[in-house]
């Protein structure tokens, strides 16, 4: 704060002036002692355009004394009066640059409004009270203008890495500041003046241009040697300015990067797709890490010499690919400028598949019993294949080259796929069909059901190659004959339970032998017999018993043991089955069924067929 007093009318008339130093008047009247004191701020800052405020305090030592105010300004080492108030009037003096943009409270401060950038002077604070007399402050007042946001323009052409001088790379224009803003520049966020390495490469010449209207234009120029890695390097200017009240601001114009020119270090050969198959397009590209102007060659090693390939820029296409086409390719950069030469190659790979080779070539005909089969499933290829065995459509049966059967059975029979594939996503398959001839082999089972009364269902399959004849009679009488395309024949017979005892056979023949089940129907139980081979044992054991038997009795009569006399002869008839048969015939592979209604002894009433 400063302050300052003045005596009698000099002070009003503004001839002496003693600010900042502190003046106090004292009268030499007995025993009173007077004084005026006047404060204010002694620096301001403001922002153009907009409204500040002066304060001026005064301090009386006699407060009921008459008193004035007055405000004076600087012109041209002058002291000119905007303004005047008593106890009776207050005037904004005419004619002066403040006569429209001031006002005084009634505390005596003093408003600008709109503040100029002529503004920026000192102010005076006088302030006046009768035989007291006066005292006065003054305010530097400070004016700030925001510059606008800097502009910068990135220098023509391009710069070769080969120069040694600095050359310029841009200019940041930045205008209506005030006071002179200054202007830094920036390589991806570092100072360029703040780095010792960066700054001995650096050139800014600065031009501040005061504009009529007293504020500034400024323009930087930016001169610099740059290095390869400035390539990618991003370059802007940042303007620093002062605003009230002491805020340091800055505004960053846009970023660029310039143009380098450098020769290049290494050459890079590149191909399309990666992993290549016959058939397909290859592009070759060559590339270099330079950006001198360049000339491309591509080439391929034949028997130890190189063939170039005919080519336009800095890449080659090839179609439908074969095996033939794998080498080794690579490609030439030579640097126009400094004549260096660079050289990148390498080896591509056409990978392939052959068609597969069964051995042996078939056809797959094997009888069952057979021992130890073995076919092999082999494809040439440019990587070695997976080779894997199906059955049907999902069951893997083996996982080599080998499909081995080391003992051929009726279930062998059937479509067997054979999977190549290698790693380079290429795959074939190929189908075989395995035949096996055998004998017929049967099994059969017997389910009880309630339709309308107590059934069973006999049924019967029958397996083997040829397809095997299949014949089911009851107590000798033929009920069916049926032949299938397939392997295999099921038949199904559906009838009521008899009330005695019913006997069934179902019998299968090919070429190669024969197979047959007997069914034993008694009541509401149904029994299944195998007669195709425990029959015959039994046979042979009950003959085997018998002869002993008679043996045993012999040599009894011979001992005079058993007495000899007739035996009575009893008669066993049977009961006649009278019931119908009804017989489907069908097999596992959804087949279109057939019904076949059999004849029963006594008749040909039909049954509801089962569902």
């Amino acid at each position: 704060m400063s302050s300052a007093v003045r005596a009698g009318r000099a002070a009003a008339s503004g001839s002496v002036c003693l600010s900042p130093a502190l003046v106090t008047l004292v009268l030499t009247i007995p025993g009173i002692i007077a004084t005026v004191q006047v404060s204010t701020r002694p620096v301001l800052e403001a922002e153009i355009k907009k409204a500040i405020s002066i304060p001026c305090v005064p301090t009386i030592s006699t407060p009921n004394t008459t008193k004035y105010i007055q405000w004076f300004v600087m012109e041209k080492n002058v002291r000119q009066r905007i303004y005047f108030q008593d106890m009776e009037n207050s005037t904004v003096d005419a004619g002066t640059d403040y006569t429209s943009r001031i006002s005084v409270d009634k505390t005596y401060t003093l408003t600008i409004d709109p503040v100029m950038l002529r503004d920026e002077r000192t102010f005076h604070c006088q302030v006046g009270a009768g035989p007291v007399g006066s005292g006065e402050a003054e305010t530097l007042l400070k004016v700030y203008a925001a510059p606008d946001m800097p502009v910068i323009e990135k220098k023509a052409g391009t710069i070769s890495l080969l120069e040694t001088e600095a050359k310029e790379i841009a200019s940041c224009v930045t205008r209506n500041g005030y006071p002179a803003p200054s202007v830094t520049w920036y390589k991806d966020r570092t100072p360029l003046h703040a780095d010792p390495q960066l700054r001995n490469r650096t050139s800014v010449r600065l031009q501040a241009i005061e504009e009529a209207n007293g504020l500034y234009t400024m323009k930087s120029v930016l001169s610099y040697i740059p290095v390869k890695r400035d390539k990618d390097a991003l370059f802007y200017c940042e303007v620093s300015y002062r605003m009230p009240v002491g805020i340091d601001m800055m505004k960053e114009s846009a970023k660029i990067n310039i143009s380098i020119s450098y020769p290049p270090e290494n050459a890079e050969f590149l191909i399309d797709p990666k992993v290549l198959k016959e058939m397909d397009n290859m592009t070759m590209e060559c590339r270099s890490d330079g950006t001198s102007s360049v000339d491309y060659t591509f080439f391929k090693i034949l028997d130890g010499e190189m063939v170039h390939i005919e080519s336009t820029g800095n890449k080659v296409v090839m179609t439908a690919l074969s095996r033939k086409d794998s080498g080794l390719y690579g490609c030439k950069v030579l640097d126009l400028e400094t004549y260096d030469e660079f050289v990148s190659n390498k080896t591509i790979m056409v990978h392939y598949l052959d068609p597969i080779v069964l051995t042996p070539k078939g056809p797959y005909v094997f009888t069952e019993g057979d021992k130890n089969v073995r076919i092999s499933c082999e494809a040439g290829a440019s990587q070695r294949p997976t080779v894997r065995w199906t059955k049907g459509k999902k069951t893997v049966v083996s996982t080599g080259k080998w499909l081995k059967l080391h003992m051929v059975e009726l279930e062998h029979a059937g479509n067997y796929s054979c999977n190549v594939t290698v790693p380079s996503s290429l795959s074939r398959q190929k189908t075989i069909s395995i035949v096996v001839k055998g004998p017929p082999h049967v099994n059969c089972t017997a389910e009880k059901f309630q339709k309308n009364g107590p059934y069973v269902n006999l049924t019967c399959v029958f397996r083997g190659d040829p397809i095997p004849v299949v014949m089911c009679n009851a107590h000798k009488e033929p009920t069916l004959t049926y032949h299938l395309q397939k392997n295999y024949v099921v038949s199904e017979l559906i009838l009521p339970l008899p009330t005695g005892e019913l006997q069934l056979t179902c019998n299968g023949t090919n070429k190669h032998g024969n197979d047959d089940y007997l069914f034993i129907v008694q009541g509401d139980v149904a029994q299944a017999k195998s007669s195709g081979g425990v029959v015959i044992v039994v046979i042979i054991v009950c003959i085997l018993l018998l002869a002993i038997l008679g043996a045993i009795l012999y040599f009894l009569y011979k001992k005079g043991k058993i007495p000899c006399g007739r035996s009575g002869k009893q008669s066993i008839t049977q009961a006649e089955v009278h019931d119908n048969i009804v017989v489907e015939v069908k097999n596992d592979q959804k087949v279109p069924e057939e019904t076949v209604l059999l004849q029963g002894v006594n008749g040909d009433k039909k049954l509801p067929s089962h569902q």
